[in-house]
Parts: C-alpha cells; sequence; structure tokens
C-alpha cells in the first residue's frame, strides 16, 4: 500500500505498514511494540541486532525502521549508515530512541540522515508525532516542505523563548497538605491537586499533562504505590516524574516506589526548603530534557531543509538545461 494515500491524519493512517524494531533485549520492547500497535501498524518484526536488522531489510518490505533504547549506540549508528548506503533501503525513514542525550551521538546520526531522534522518557503523543512526521515528511514535495520547515523553525525559535512554568500535580487525601504544599511551589509553578488516586490518574491522561506529581503514599482505596504502578505502566503516562511524599516510617514503602520508576521522595511533615530544593532540581533535569529535544529536533529539521533545499536547486538546475537544450 503506497505511504502517500495513508497520510489522511486519521488513526488507521498507518494501516498496512510494516516495523522493523530493532533490539537486543527479549521481552524489552513490548511497550514500544504496544504503542505501535494503538497507532494501527499493522505488521511488527523484530530483529536482535544490526547485522540480524540488514537481513531482513532485504527479505521483505520495510516502510520503517526502529531501534530500541537498549540497543548499542554504535551498533543503532552503523545501521543507519549501512541502511543509507544501498539504494533499496535508503529512503526508509529511520528512528532512533535512545535512553539519555549524547550530543555527539545525535550529531552523528544526523549525518547519516536519520528521520527522528526520540530520548525517553517521551508521551504517547510525541511519539506519535515524531513517527508521523518520519514517515510522510519524505513524501511531500520539496517546496512544501521547504515552507513547512521555515514554518516550523521559526516558531521552534519563538517557543524556546517564551516558556510556560512547568506543571505540578499534588496528590494527597489530606486537604491541608494540599493547600501547604501548593502555597509553596504556586510562585514558580502551575500547580494542580487531587485528593485521591483515581482522579490523579484522570489529571494525568488529559492535555495538558502534569510535568511532575507530588504523590502521597498513604491514601484510601487506591494508594500511592498503585498509582505510580498504574502511571508508569500506560504508555500515556509513563513519561511524568513521580516524587512520593511519605512518613519516616515508610522507608519499605520509599524502596518499593523507587523501584516502581519514582525518581525521589519528600518525607512528612513538610519542611518548606527541603521541598523547594528537591522539586527544583527535578524540574531542572525536566527542563534541560525538553530543551535538549528542542535542540535536537531544530537539528533535525535544518539538516531537512538544507536537503529540500538542494532538492530544488537541482530541480532547477534540471529544468533550466532542459529548456537549453530544447532551444538548441
Amino acid at each position: 500500500m503506497p505511504i502517500e494515500k495513508l497520510n489522511s491524519g486519521h488513526k488507521n493512517q498507518f494501516l498496512g505498514l510494516t516495523v522493523l524494531l530493532v533490539d537486543n533485549i527479549d521481552d524489552t520492547n513490548s511497550t514500544i511494540a504496544n504503542m505501535l500497535n494503538t497507532m494501527g501498524f499493522s505488521n511488527i518484526i523484530h530483529a536482535t541486532n544490526g547485522s540480524h536488522a540488514l537481513n531482513m531489510l532485504f527479505q521483505q518490505e520495510v516502510n520503517l525502521i526502529l531501534t530500541a533504547p537498549q540497543l548499542p549506540k554504535d551498533e543503532g549508528l552503523q545501521l543507519l549508515k549501512q541502511s543509507k548506503i544501498s539504494p533499496k533501503t535508503s529512503k526508509i525513514p529511520f528512528v532512533i530512541i535512545a535512553e539519555t542525550i549524547d550530543q555527539e551521538q545525535v550529531l552523528e546520526a544526523i549525518k547519516y540522515g536519520v528521520s527522528e531522534y526520540i530520548i525517553k522518557p517521551f508521551s504517547e503523543k510525541q511519539f506519535v508525532n515524531q513517527l508521523t512526521k518520519a514517515i510522510f515528511d519524505l513524501n511531500s514535495s520539496a517546496i512544501k516542505k521547504l515552507s513547512s520547515l521555515t514554518k516550523k523553525n521559526t516558531q521552534m525559535a519563538s517557543n524556546k523563548s517564551s516558556q510556560q512554568p512547568l506543571q505540578i500535580l499534588v496528590v494527597d487525601d489530606v486537604i491541608d497538605n494540599i493547600k501547604v504544599i501548593s502555597e509553596i511551589l504556586r510562585k514558580d509553578y502551575k500547580v494542580k491537586a487531587a485528593t485521591s488516586g483515581e482522579k490523579a490518574l484522570q489529571i494525568c491522561s488529559m492535555d495538558p499533562q502534569p510535568d511532575l506529581v507530588l504523590l502521597d503514599i498513604m491514601m484510601p482505596i487506591m494508594d500511592g504505590m498503585e498509582v505510580c504502578r498504574r502511571l508508569k505502566a500506560n504508555s500515556k503516562t509513563q513519561h511524568i516524574t513521580v516524587i512520593f511524599l511519605s512518613a519516616l516510617d515508610q522507608t519499605k514503602h520509599i524502596v518499593q516506589g523507587l523501584e516502581l520508576g519514582a525518581v525521589d521522595y519528600i518525607t512528612k511533615p513538610i519542611d518548606p526548603p527541603l521541598v523547594k530544593a528537591r522539586v527544583r532540581t527535578h524540574c531542572k533535569i525536566i527542563e534541560s530534557n525538553k530543551l535538549m529535544r528542542n535542540q535536537i529536533d531544530i537539528m533535525q529539521e535544518n539538516a531537512r531543509l538544507k536537503e529540500a533545499f538542494e532538492l530544488i536547486k537541482q530541480k532547477g538546475y534540471q529544468t533550466g538545461s532542459s529548456s537549453v537544450r530544447k532551444r538548441i
């Protein structure tokens, strides 16, 4: 099925496309595979390493290559480089997912022609947008691409200069605790509140999602442990940073929470300077990751801009040469 027929913006736009997911660790790609299934990809095939992936590329038609974060960076880059050499595979969109931001690796990937470079943690919305761009951007005309990329780069620069405050969700069944924490943070952040685990999950699933959740461990009906477990098990919310609120005697629960994916904890009774310091530290990490993602996006778009510009020049040269030949 031709890709250009699928670019409709609907959920089934990926129907009929084949994804090659490259991952060297068994069962670690289930989350990514589930996200791809949700997006509507009909066929997901797996390769355990770069050599295996290259063999599969020449055996069947593939519409997208996706390297999981567990793949060694050098192996992912080599696969990217080799896939761009052969005419049979050079036009296949190639997306790298990485655990950490490595500027040298990013520059190498862009140099070799990566379609998108995704940094964890990422939201499902980001994942969908970047895969959509990777697959369908190659099918737009050069002039249309040049216009859209120029507009997008301008918008990126504008967004960078007008960043909105981060959103924090405070979850506690004791309203007085919420009031105290909200008063501490509301001058620097946009603060929302929930008095139950169920309500917290609802807020986290809606746009705009919180960037960070301050989550009380001991709550009735659904405790903080279960809330954290569900947040991290859901591809739509697993990227959200979680910090536990706990009593001093809840060490066992804190350890379990950190194993579930929380990044830190704050003990009660609340100490305002400590809350500010802990939250500020993790918000700096969140903002730094957002900034790096924006920089990577701009670098990738600039690379595409250059490619589109060169293509327009080439077409113009070919048209001019043809006109000269006709006159002769």
